[in-house]
């Protein structure tokens, strides 16, 4: 029997070398109190469930993780979202202590986990080289084990080539001579990291059975794939990843009819890439990033929309919003593209059988940035309701499910591609089906550089919050344009018996700063330090 595709979202299945135990709710190795290596290769089962240990990142460097700068929503970094936090730590401080000072440097690197993706790395490793050596199950198994573990060897480069370029490809276990190794150039990385998920996706099924729910299909490394090429600007890599996935339109994959849905939904058939949580494991989403007025005390509400974000939303019959109409400026958030009110909170708002009010002296009430006597309280007079779990309880991890690729970003990754290429007629039809899902009019242009604007502004949309855009923003090498020297802008909304007066003010206290070269991040001195071999990235 086949599970539909909406079954086969990416599982936490507990592994019992990282956790020490299973929920019941899957599977459960033999009882023990002290494992060995041994242990990995005695059953199917216990290797399966070592492997369920590689699956963790999937989520981590979401905005459901805390991989960056100790929060989730790496967007922080971008033009779209501002952290309220303004003095140092956890809950936004160091986002914000990077993003408006010139902090990074080979001691301090930011947006780059180099150690733990390395570390993660050497782990697979080891595992392949068991694979080869130490077990006697059948060739159809060994395969899949051995896909599932070079897609995330894969995933790993990927992470360090997104925030380095080009780095040190370990695609073995390294002996004590082969710790000294110069970095591989990027196309050379690429080259590997494409190798990965070509073998992951040729070995990998469509569809598991019923035993093995959660776990990687080949439009799960498809979609993915689709993207990685986008970074690597080979145009027809992700052009024919892409159209992989959407082969299976209608019937793996589709977009939700109503884009509100896609992350109140466990089992989307938008999600291509996707991770479930289970058991006891969830994330705490819900807890930090709502409104202030639903907790009277605690750290919540750490971040909202800028209003370069909330401008961005369309309005309904698809012309750009815009506060000098009149019309607009009286009522801003009324008669907006379904994706606004799926993605935003905003003074007025309906939430939960209450009203927002982010209006000064209101229960989710504005605050200048600097200026917070508390640790709740909006910056840019919005928050954000995309991906809030608006039924999990405070004292309780949400299980809401992360779709790390979405069926609409592999319209959006294909059609970005065929633009590329020069192909705008094709490229809008992949484009339009987003758009129509948005009730938005069809675009009709195809001049190249046109459609790019527009292509780039809706995945801005598209995939706000999802932490696309930071990275988006470096690969098309706009970032220095449009992250520095410059400062973001909220609304300020005062009350005035029944009409509300609406101001646009800064939401940064200091000009944010991108230098030219943040698009290369270096390497830790400490790799510079103890591998002679590694040079430094240029400009630093």
């Amino acid at each position: 029997m086949k599970l539909s595709k909406n079954k086969y979202q990416i599982l936490i299945l507990f592994s019992f070398l990282l956790l020490g135990a299973c929920s019941d709710e899957y599977l459960n190795p033999e009882p023990r109190t002290q494992y060995t290596e041994a242990e990995i290769w005695k059953n199917k089962e216990n290797t399966y469930l070592y492997i369920n240990g590689f699956y963790k990142p999937i989520y981590e460097y979401g905005p459901y993780g805390k991989k960056y700068a100790g929060v989730a929503l790496n967007d922080g970094f971008s033009d779209i979202v501002k952290y309220n936090q303004h003095v140092m730590g956890a809950n936004g401080g160091d986002v914000n202590k990077t993003i408006l000072n010139p902090i990074i440097s080979p001691s301090g690197v930011v947006l780059s986990d180099y150690q733990y993706e390395y570390n993660r790395i050497r782990r697979i490793n080891e595992f392949l080289y068991g694979l080869d050596n130490y077990v006697t199950y059948a060739d159809e198994d060994r395969i899949l084990m051995e896909a599932q573990a070079r897609f995330f060897r894969g995933f790993l480069h990927f992470m360090l080539v997104r925030s380095h370029g080009g780095v040190i490809i370990r695609d073995y276990i390294d002996g004590p001579k082969e710790a000294y190794k110069a970095r591989s150039s990027e196309s050379d990385c690429y080259d590997f990291i494409s190798k990965e998920l070509d073998f992951a996706a040729k070995n990998l099924p469509w569809e598991w059975d019923a035993a093995s729910l959660g776990r990687l299909t080949k439009g799960g490394v498809y979609g993915y794939k689709s993207r990685v090429m986008l970074y690597a600007e080979r145009w027809q890599d992700a052009i024919d990843a892409a159209e992989k996935v959407i082969e299976k339109e209608g019937s793996l994959y589709e977009l939700e009819s109503d884009y509100d849905k896609i992350f109140k939904t466990l089992d989307s058939k938008e999600g291509v890439l996707s991770y479930r949580f289970g058991g006891t494991l969830g994330h705490s989403f819900h807890q930090l990033y709502c409104p202030k007025g639903d907790k009277s005390e605690g750290v919540i509400g750490i971040a909202g929309p800028t209003l370069e974000m909330v401008d961005s939303y369309r309005m309904a019959d698809g012309s750009k919003f815009d506060w000098s109409n009149p019309e607009h400026a009286a009522n801003p958030y009324a008669n907006r593209e379904p994706r606004f009110y799926a993605s935003v909170l905003y003074n007025g708002a309906p939430w939960k059988g209450r009203t927002i009010e982010t209006f000064v002296g209101g229960k989710d009430g504005f605050e200048q940035y600097g200026a917070q006597q508390s640790s709740g309280g909006t910056t840019t007079g919005y928050y954000i309701r995309k991906m809030l779990d608006e039924g999990a309880s405070f004292d309780k991890v949400s299980d809401q499910t992360w779709y790390e690729v979405r069926y609409a970003e592999v319209l959006l990754n294909h059609a970005e591609a065929l633009n590329e290429l020069g192909r705008g007629s094709e490229a809008i039809v992949s484009l339009n089906k987003v758009r129509a899902r948005a009730k938005l009019p069809a675009v009709t242009v195809t001049d190249k550089e046109a459609l790019r604007d527009i292509i780039r502004e809706e995945r801005k949309v598209e995939l706000a919050f999802e932490g696309q855009r930071y990275w988006d923003l470096r690969r098309w090498k706009l970032a220095t344009s449009v992250l520095n020297g410059v400062r973001m802008h909220g609304t300020k909304i005062t009350k005035e018996g029944d009409t509300f007066v609406y101001e646009t003010v800064e939401c940064d206290d200091k000009d944010r700063v991108f230098k030219e070269s943040y698009y290369k991040l270096p390497v830790p001195q400490n790799e510079i330090d103890n591998n002679p071999l590694c040079k430094q990235t240029p400009l630093w």
